[in-house]
């Protein structure tokens, strides 16, 4: 019981030893994983992948803007064939940090923003969509300016035909499930401390 208690403020305590100050971080990020196809055809699993500026604007509080690019996979309900459509979109973000100034920085997100998608069906024209999405990350700061980024989410589209099946009025979605890296350019709180460390060493 002792050892269990000890262990626990060990990680506490470390992990504010490591503590993260969200406000004034500025950084890119870049991810790479799958895309799992929620609609009326059978789902399959794609690549998918992200490139990102994140800038913390208050302790719980930060604004990212994605870039994403891949595919959407899917296999028909009479055959079995695989078939895919391709995906770019551009999204802002905004992400609520559950432990603030936390090395292990666990938080659940909003997006919206515009998907273009192409099914790889002849002759279909490609189109656009609002889309909005929401999931869970969580930023593990291994340096003070380099992270592990993990997140999952799902993004619901306003269109029934990302498959590429027209004939459907239900709304397509995806699962995404990405792991990357960020790094930070720029953190003020960083930048402080360092400057009052360096007048104090004088």
């Amino acid at each position: 019981m002792r050892w269990s208690i000890f262990l626990t403020l060990v990680v506490i305590i470390s992990n504010f030893l490591f503590s993260q100050t969200l406000p004034g971080k500025f950084g890119f990020g870049a991810d790479l994983g799958i895309s799992i196809f929620q609609g009326q055809s059978k789902p399959d699993v794609q690549p998918i992948g992200s490139a990102k500026v994140r800038l913390g604007l208050l302790d719980f509080f930060s604004v990212s803007g994605k870039f994403s690019g891949g595919w959407v996979g899917f296999k028909d309900k009479d055959n079995n064939l695989r078939k895919w459509s391709t995906v770019i979109a551009g999204e802002l973000q905004s992400e609520f940090h559950i432990v603030p100034r936390s090395r292990s920085d666990a938080y659940f997100f909003i997006s919206a923003g515009i998907i273009h998608y192409q099914p790889n069906i002849p002759a279909y024209m490609g189109k656009n969509t609002p889309t909005v999405g929401f999931g869970l990350g969580l930023n593990m700061f291994v340096k003070h300016f380099l992270s592990i980024d993990f997140s999952s989410s799902y993004n619901l589209t306003t269109r029934g035909d990302l498959d590429g099946n027209s004939l459907t009025k239900d709304k397509d979605g995806f699962i995404a499930l990405k792991l990357g890296l960020s790094y930070y350019f720029y953190d003020k709180e960083y930048i402080r401390q360092a400057y009052i460390k360096g007048r104090r060493s004088k």
